[in-house]
């Protein structure tokens, strides 16, 4: 048995090398990937509380400029339009309104561990309001 000298190929070495240089750009990359999937998730949940204030203020001139303080979510939106990929029509509450003001949130999903995004509309007149999200 004659070892031939002239064989082409990777040694053991080499190869070890390569993985663990594709592993430390993996541990480089996971938290980028981490917080864009975060990102994604808060920027759903702003949308869709958008379009929840929209429809607020849609309702409110509907009914002669008055709000009916028995109002749910599902009195402004249907909400098969609020389901996207990390939250769902039932993650969205509506968790005060008055007469001028209404504040709205998207609940933490603890499948997906999305983001708590709350709405505060001042004045449901004129549609201004301050989101916050982490």
């Amino acid at each position: 048995m004659s070892l031939n000298r002239n064989a082409r190929g990777f040694t053991l070495i080499e190869l070890l090398i390569v993985v663990v240089i594709i592993g430390i750009l993996a541990l480089a990359a996971i938290p980028l990937i981490s917080d864009n999937t975060r990102d994604a998730k808060a920027a759903e949940s702003r949308a869709a509380l958008g379009t929840i204030k929209d429809r607020l203020r849609v309702k409110y001139i509907q009914n002669n400029n008055t709000v009916n303080t028995s109002w749910t979510i599902a009195d402004l939106v249907n909400t098969t339009e609020l389901t996207g990929k990390y939250y769902g029509g039932s993650d969205y509450s509506m968790t005060a309104l008055t007469a001028t003001t209404a504040t709205f949130q998207a609940a933490a999903n603890t499948n997906n561990q999305s983001p708590q995004v709350t709405l505060a509309v001042t004045n449901i007149q004129s549609g201004q309001g301050t989101i916050t999200s982490p």
